[in-house]
């Protein structure tokens, strides 16, 4: 939808996607009409590309929508010298999963606190909570 409008265009520093408004956009809306026309009649995928010419889903565009975000909070925890991931605690983990009867699988808790896959997890819900409210919005 931002390509559509005109507010997006890839390698433009003065048409970055985290700046793109599509409100009260024509061509973005034609493309919302296109998606909401056929309803669950239709296979998504089928949907998708008769609306955008693309059949699939790609997340390259989260990720580079929420850049300027992940490149602040990078420098940001430097800077503050901030610890971003958990500790594990071995003993109260396995005890609890122990207690459930769970059976763990792969050596989870020996990658548990990696702070790439806690930078991810975090962009992640940000992109879900971003899609939401601009899923609202329009």
């Amino acid at each position: 939808m931002c390509l559509a409008s005109g507010q997006y265009r890839p390698n433009d520093p003065n048409k970055l996607l985290h700046k793109c408004d599509i409100y009260r956009s024509k061509e973005a809306g034609a493309i919302v009409k296109k998606i909401m026309e056929s309803g669950s009649s239709e296979n998504w995928r089928d949907t998708l590309s008769l609306a955008i010419g693309e059949n699939k889903l790609d997340g390259s565009a989260l990720r580079e929508f929420f850049q300027p975000l992940e490149e602040w909070l990078r420098n940001e925890n430097l800077r503050t010298g901030q610890f971003i991931g958990w500790n594990y605690d071995g003993d109260y983990c396995k005890h609890s999963i122990e207690t459930a009867n769970l059976q763990v699988y792969g050596g989870f808790y020996n990658g548990a606190n990696s702070p790439v896959t806690s930078t991810l997890v975090l962009i992640s819900l940000l992109s879900i909570l971003l899609t939401c409210v601009n899923g609202y919005l329009i």
